[in-house]
């Protein structure tokens, strides 16, 4: 149930935020340079479309190891942003990096090959 409910809620988040890359119905402050950057090159539009593609495959429950794969390293550079170059909106960093943790967590089982080394 816990499992559900945290999934329901980062579906929710990377769906609207990466939604509002696309249409912006949040208002957003001005841009740090170097989110004007990614802005001006287009390059955003990749990260939020990859962030609704996993959003939609956790609100599905469909791929959701898939979705944990991707949507990880989306986190840790949405958290290495808010902590080193704006620290502005920074409070849903903790949420989502303890919701995608969590889900890696309970979802362990999928990923423990990832961390066996390799037989020679």
């Amino acid at each position: 149930m816990a499992e559900t409910i945290a999934r329901y809620i980062l579906g929710t988040i990377f769906l609207v935020f990466g939604l509002n890359g696309f249409y912006t119905f949040i208002p957003i402050p001005e841009f740090h340079p170097f989110m004007e950057i990614l802005v001006t090159s287009g390059y955003i539009y990749i990260v939020k479309g990859i962030e609704v593609v996993a959003a939609v495959m956790l609100l599905t429950n469909r791929y959701v190891q898939l979705s944990l794969a991707i949507l990880t390293p989306v986190v840790v550079n949405i958290a290495i942003y808010h902590a080193l170059l704006d620290e502005r909106n920074w409070q849903i960093t903790p949420i989502i990096l303890l919701l995608t943790g969590y889900l890696l967590y309970t979802n362990r089982q999928s990923f423990q090959h990832l961390f066996k080394p390799k037989n020679q």
